[in-house]
């Protein structure tokens, strides 16, 4: 069922399945803190005739259909030729992370390729003097970034600053007001980074760049969805969908397979488009680090109410990663108190 909170007009969706029965639920607003009231009890004879109604063409849903009627394969290289419109990606920052994968490159290099771009470059100092690496008003230059956050750090912050002008716009059919889907992705990205320094340090890099990314793919998607906004938005409330299912029942495909063809366009490491592949289901992956970790950050921002996301209460965590991450259930509000606080402190 779908349902908003009157205060903030905050969208969410549940499944009902997931709801206690002839009851009144009283339900916390994450996004302004207003309760909420869902009446669940038993409704009469004539509203349940037309809850277990059919859905019919009549019901504003018609069967999906590929766009004039192209076979699936056809229709996802149309979409996918989309992707020659997103924003291109800054030079300085794909080069930032060809030569931290250099082993011949160094430091000083890496410097020199971010002083090329002076927007670039003024986005990173104010970045790296946000109360989160705690340097407030002592970093002036990149090279004394350099020295003081490390290079790994300061390729980081490089590839935030990237990002944020290619994800904070709307996206009107996905429903994201300017910035949501930017903050979600922050989010998604120290969440990830967060769970790899626990379980896989040497992957924290990785994993916060894939978090930034993970969903780039619904920026390409989103005009087809807004296409189809009246038969998906039926689809999701008759049938108890997300977005996600709604992505594969229309298309044949979803946001995260467009992602990870964004990553090759963008010339990021094949782990790291694995791992935004199978973000929504990392058992996908063969058992992949990088994916598990993506898959849990996605989980705890969404926890964390950061950003918007519709689906955010029919996310349902993938049975098996927790004990993949040698997490348990008490660590799950620490994890997100941590995630909260440092997207707070980031000066973006």
């Amino acid at each position: 069922m779908k349902f908003e909170c009157s205060d903030c007009q905050r969208r969410y969706q549940i499944q009902s399945d997931r709801l206690p029965k002839d009851k009144i639920v009283k339900i916390t607003c994450k996004n302004c803190g207003a309760k909420i009231h869902l009446d669940l009890r038993e409704k009469n004879s004539q509203d349940a005739e037309l809850d277990a109604a059919p859905i019919t063409p009549s019901d504003g849903l018609t069967e999906p259909q590929q766009e004039n009627n192209q076979p699936e394969t056809d229709l996802k290289e149309k979409v996918l030729g989309g992707i020659e419109d997103l924003p291109s990606m800054p030079h300085v920052v794909i080069k930032a992370h060809e030569l931290i994968a250099d082993s011949n490159s160094d430091a000083k290099k890496i410097a020199e390729v971010i002083e090329t771009d002076q927007g670039i470059t003024s986005r990173v100092l104010q970045v790296a003097n946000s109360a989160y690496y705690g340097m407030s008003g002592k970093i002036s230059a990149i090279q004394q970034a350099l020295v003081v956050l490390g290079y790994q750090t300061l390729v980081e912050i490089v590839t935030m600053v990237g990002t944020a002008s290619i994800l904070d716009g709307k996206l009107p059919g996905y429903g994201y007001e300017s910035k949501d889907l930017w903050q979600h992705s922050l989010a998604v990205a120290f969440a990830s980074k967060i769970i790899a320094n626990m379980k896989k340090p040497d992957l924290a890099n990785e994993a916060h760049t894939a978090g930034l990314i993970h969903d780039v793919g619904k920026i390409i998607l989103d005009s087809y969805i807004l296409d189809r906004k009246a038969q998906i938005d039926v689809f999701m409330e008759k049938e108890e969908k997300s977005f996600l299912d709604a992505e594969i029942q229309f298309f044949g495909f979803n946001h995260a397979d467009m992602a990870s063809e964004v990553c090759n366009k963008w010339n990021f490491p094949q782990t790291i488009a694995l791992a935004i592949k199978c973000h929504h289901q990392p058992s996908n992956s063969d058992g992949d680090d990088l994916a598990n970790i993506l898959h849990m950050g996605d989980y705890l921002a969404m926890l964390s109410g950061i950003g918007y996301d519709n689906d955010d209460i029919l996310y349902e965590l993938e049975q098996g990663t927790m004990d993949f991450l040698n997490l348990k259930q008490e660590d799950i509000s620490e994890l997100v108190l941590q995630v909260t606080e440092t997207v707070n402190e980031m000066s973006l």
